[in-house]
Protein backbone atom coordinates (compact mmCIF):
# COMPACT_ATOMS: atom_id res chain seq x y z
CA UNK A 1 0.00 0.00 0.00
CA UNK A 2 0.82 4.03 -0.91
CA UNK A 3 0.89 6.41 1.76
CA UNK A 4 -0.66 9.80 0.43
CA UNK A 5 0.22 12.87 2.19
CA UNK A 6 -1.05 16.14 1.48
CA UNK A 7 2.45 18.45 1.64
CA UNK A 8 1.77 21.44 -0.73
CA UNK A 9 -0.31 24.20 1.44
CA UNK A 10 0.92 27.85 2.02
CA UNK A 11 1.01 27.64 5.84
CA UNK A 12 -1.02 30.45 6.72
CA UNK A 13 -2.75 29.63 10.05
CA UNK A 14 0.56 29.51 10.93
CA UNK A 15 1.79 32.63 9.94
CA UNK A 16 -1.23 34.87 10.67
CA UNK A 17 -2.53 35.15 6.77
CA UNK A 18 0.35 35.16 4.93
CA UNK A 19 2.02 32.27 2.82
CA UNK A 20 4.54 31.09 5.55
CA UNK A 21 6.89 27.68 5.76
CA UNK A 22 7.03 24.43 4.67
CA UNK A 23 4.71 23.25 7.66
CA UNK A 24 5.33 19.62 6.86
CA UNK A 25 9.20 20.53 6.64
CA UNK A 26 9.01 22.90 10.10
CA UNK A 27 11.19 20.60 12.66
CA UNK A 28 9.27 19.54 16.43
CA UNK A 29 12.80 18.82 18.65
CA UNK A 30 15.04 18.90 16.13
CA UNK A 31 12.94 16.30 13.88
CA UNK A 32 10.74 17.89 10.61
CA UNK A 33 7.02 16.48 11.41
CA UNK A 34 6.72 14.91 7.83
CA UNK A 35 9.60 12.62 8.92
CA UNK A 36 7.94 11.64 12.28
CA UNK A 37 4.55 11.31 10.23
CA UNK A 38 6.67 8.85 7.76
CA UNK A 39 8.21 7.07 10.83
CA UNK A 40 4.61 6.19 11.78
CA UNK A 41 4.06 3.97 8.26
CA UNK A 42 7.81 2.81 8.26
CA UNK A 43 7.17 1.39 11.95
CA UNK A 44 4.48 -1.12 10.39
CA UNK A 45 6.93 -1.91 7.31
CA UNK A 46 5.23 0.37 4.32
CA UNK A 47 7.85 2.13 2.38
CA UNK A 48 5.73 3.49 -0.43
CA UNK A 49 5.03 7.45 -0.47
CA UNK A 50 3.61 10.16 -2.62
CA UNK A 51 3.99 13.73 -1.21
CA UNK A 52 0.94 15.82 -2.63
CA UNK A 53 3.10 19.20 -3.33
CA UNK A 54 3.03 22.75 -4.54
CA UNK A 55 4.18 25.35 -2.33
CA UNK A 56 7.83 25.32 -2.28
CA UNK A 57 8.20 21.62 -3.81
CA UNK A 58 11.67 22.79 -4.96
CA UNK A 59 12.29 22.05 -0.62
CA UNK A 60 9.96 18.86 -0.47
CA UNK A 61 12.36 17.33 -3.48
CA UNK A 62 15.58 17.97 -1.30
CA UNK A 63 13.87 16.84 1.98
CA UNK A 64 13.20 13.25 0.04
CA UNK A 65 16.78 12.94 -0.71
CA UNK A 66 17.63 11.98 2.52
CA UNK A 67 15.82 8.66 2.43
CA UNK A 68 17.53 5.66 1.76
CA UNK A 69 15.56 2.03 0.94
CA UNK A 70 12.03 3.85 0.34
CA UNK A 71 10.34 4.53 -2.32
CA UNK A 72 9.22 8.51 -2.35
CA UNK A 73 7.12 9.91 -5.45
CA UNK A 74 7.15 14.03 -4.98
CA UNK A 75 4.56 14.83 -7.28
CA UNK A 76 3.54 18.75 -8.16
CA UNK A 77 -0.09 19.45 -7.80
CA UNK A 78 0.36 22.49 -8.43
CA UNK A 79 0.61 25.83 -5.93
CA UNK A 80 -3.29 26.86 -4.63
CA UNK A 81 -4.74 23.72 -5.41
CA UNK A 82 -7.56 22.31 -3.05
CA UNK A 83 -6.90 19.47 -1.44
CA UNK A 84 -9.68 17.29 -3.57
CA UNK A 85 -7.89 18.23 -6.49
CA UNK A 86 -4.36 17.64 -5.25
CA UNK A 87 -6.14 13.94 -4.63
CA UNK A 88 -7.27 13.78 -8.32
CA UNK A 89 -4.11 14.32 -9.37
CA UNK A 90 -2.84 11.74 -7.97
CA UNK A 91 -4.92 9.36 -9.29
CA UNK A 92 -3.02 7.41 -11.71
CA UNK A 93 0.13 6.79 -9.59
CA UNK A 94 -2.00 5.43 -6.80
CA UNK A 95 -3.92 3.12 -9.28
CA UNK A 96 -6.18 0.03 -8.22
CA UNK A 97 -4.75 -0.60 -4.66
CA UNK A 98 -5.88 0.60 -1.51
CA UNK A 99 -3.90 3.23 0.01
CA UNK A 100 -3.60 5.68 3.26
CA UNK A 101 -4.12 9.49 3.16
CA UNK A 102 -2.91 12.11 5.46
CA UNK A 103 -1.39 15.62 6.49
CA UNK A 104 1.84 16.88 6.70
CA UNK A 105 1.00 18.67 10.01
CA UNK A 106 -0.19 16.41 12.81
CA UNK A 107 0.82 13.90 15.06
CA UNK A 108 -1.03 10.80 16.47
CA UNK A 109 -0.49 7.39 17.62
CA UNK A 110 -2.39 5.82 14.58
CA UNK A 111 -1.51 2.14 14.01
CA UNK A 112 -1.73 0.86 10.11
CA UNK A 113 -1.99 -2.43 10.40
CA UNK A 114 -4.59 -2.28 12.94
CA UNK A 115 -6.39 0.38 10.48
CA UNK A 116 -6.22 -2.36 7.88
CA UNK A 117 -7.54 -5.13 10.01
CA UNK A 118 -10.24 -3.24 11.44
CA UNK A 119 -11.21 -2.32 7.77
CA UNK A 120 -11.04 -5.86 6.06
CA UNK A 121 -14.16 -6.50 9.27
CA UNK A 122 -16.07 -3.75 7.31
CA UNK A 123 -17.86 -3.85 4.27
CA UNK A 124 -17.25 -1.12 1.89
CA UNK A 125 -15.83 0.80 4.28
CA UNK A 126 -13.32 3.14 4.50
CA UNK A 127 -11.01 4.28 7.34
CA UNK A 128 -11.28 7.71 9.36
CA UNK A 129 -9.26 7.91 12.71
CA UNK A 130 -10.64 10.40 15.34
CA UNK A 131 -9.54 11.60 18.28
CA UNK A 132 -11.91 12.54 21.77
CA UNK A 133 -10.88 15.99 22.29
CA UNK A 134 -12.00 18.06 25.97
CA UNK A 135 -13.10 21.11 25.24
CA UNK A 136 -12.60 23.21 28.57
CA UNK A 137 -14.79 25.81 28.19
CA UNK A 138 -18.97 26.62 28.20
CA UNK A 139 -20.92 25.72 25.61
CA UNK A 140 -23.83 27.47 23.91
CA UNK A 141 -26.42 26.84 21.86
CA UNK A 142 -27.44 29.84 20.05
CA UNK A 143 -30.51 29.82 17.43
CA UNK A 144 -30.38 31.86 14.37
CA UNK A 145 -32.40 34.55 15.94
CA UNK A 146 -29.30 34.81 18.33
CA UNK A 147 -31.69 33.20 21.09
CA UNK A 148 -29.69 31.03 23.34
CA UNK A 149 -31.22 27.70 23.16
CA UNK A 150 -28.46 25.68 25.43
CA UNK A 151 -26.24 26.07 28.12
CA UNK A 152 -23.22 23.68 28.99
CA UNK A 153 -20.60 24.21 31.20
CA UNK A 154 -17.04 22.42 30.60
CA UNK A 155 -16.54 18.61 30.57
CA UNK A 156 -17.46 18.47 26.98
CA UNK A 157 -15.63 16.18 24.58
CA UNK A 158 -16.03 15.87 20.78
CA UNK A 159 -14.56 13.69 18.01
CA UNK A 160 -11.86 15.51 15.89
CA UNK A 161 -10.90 13.67 12.90
CA UNK A 162 -7.33 13.19 12.87
CA UNK A 163 -6.90 12.95 9.37
CA UNK A 164 -5.46 9.84 8.53
CA UNK A 165 -7.28 7.27 6.31
CA UNK A 166 -7.32 4.54 4.61
CA UNK A 167 -9.08 4.78 0.84
CA UNK A 168 -9.49 2.73 -2.21
CA UNK A 169 -10.13 3.35 -6.05
CA UNK A 170 -14.01 4.27 -5.19
CA UNK A 171 -12.83 7.41 -3.57
CA UNK A 172 -11.98 9.41 -6.61
CA UNK A 173 -15.48 9.01 -7.86
CA UNK A 174 -16.50 11.60 -5.31
CA UNK A 175 -14.10 14.16 -6.41
CA UNK A 176 -15.78 15.83 -9.30
CA UNK A 177 -13.25 18.68 -10.21
CA UNK A 178 -9.85 20.06 -9.07
CA UNK A 179 -11.48 22.77 -7.26
CA UNK A 180 -12.78 20.10 -4.45
CA UNK A 181 -11.57 20.32 -1.29
CA UNK A 182 -11.55 16.85 0.14
CA UNK A 183 -13.10 18.08 3.66
CA UNK A 184 -15.71 20.69 2.30
CA UNK A 185 -16.77 18.42 -0.80
CA UNK A 186 -15.31 15.05 -0.61
CA UNK A 187 -16.10 13.46 2.71
CA UNK A 188 -20.09 14.90 2.58
CA UNK A 189 -20.10 12.83 -0.69
CA UNK A 190 -19.10 9.71 0.62
CA UNK A 191 -21.71 10.09 4.02
CA UNK A 192 -24.05 10.53 1.15
CA UNK A 193 -23.61 7.74 -0.59
CA UNK A 194 -25.85 4.63 0.15
CA UNK A 195 -23.12 2.10 -0.89
CA UNK A 196 -20.14 3.42 0.75
CA UNK A 197 -19.68 3.54 4.73
CA UNK A 198 -17.03 5.64 6.46
CA UNK A 199 -15.87 3.89 9.96
CA UNK A 200 -14.35 5.64 12.56
CA UNK A 201 -10.73 4.22 14.45
CA UNK A 202 -9.81 6.08 17.54
CA UNK A 203 -6.79 7.53 18.37
CA UNK A 204 -5.67 7.91 22.14
CA UNK A 205 -3.27 10.73 21.31
CA UNK A 206 -3.33 13.55 18.57
CA UNK A 207 -1.68 16.72 18.15
CA UNK A 208 -2.10 19.47 15.56
CA UNK A 209 0.66 21.88 14.02
CA UNK A 210 -1.73 24.52 12.57
CA UNK A 211 -0.10 27.61 14.92
CA UNK A 212 3.34 28.65 16.66
CA UNK A 213 1.79 27.65 19.71
CA UNK A 214 1.00 24.29 18.58
CA UNK A 215 4.23 23.66 17.45
CA UNK A 216 5.56 24.53 21.04
CA UNK A 217 3.00 22.44 22.85
CA UNK A 218 3.63 19.83 20.63
CA UNK A 219 7.26 19.82 21.66
CA UNK A 220 6.70 19.71 25.08
CA UNK A 221 3.91 16.51 25.11
CA UNK A 222 7.03 14.81 22.68
CA UNK A 223 9.66 16.09 25.59
CA UNK A 224 7.76 14.79 28.62
CA UNK A 225 6.80 10.96 26.91
CA UNK A 226 10.58 11.07 25.24
CA UNK A 227 9.80 10.72 21.89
Amino acid sequence: MKVVIFCGGYATRFNKGRPGPLKPLIKINGIPILKRIISIYLKAGIKNFVLLGGYKINLLRKFTKNFKNINITVLDTGEGTPTGGRLLKAKKIIGNEDFFLTYGDSLTNFNPAKAIKFRKSKKNSFIVSYFKYFIPYGVLGILKNKKIKFIKEKNLTTNINAGFYIFDKRIFNFIKKNKDSFEKNVLPRVLKDKKTSLYGLKCTFWHPMDTHADRFNLEQVLKKNNL
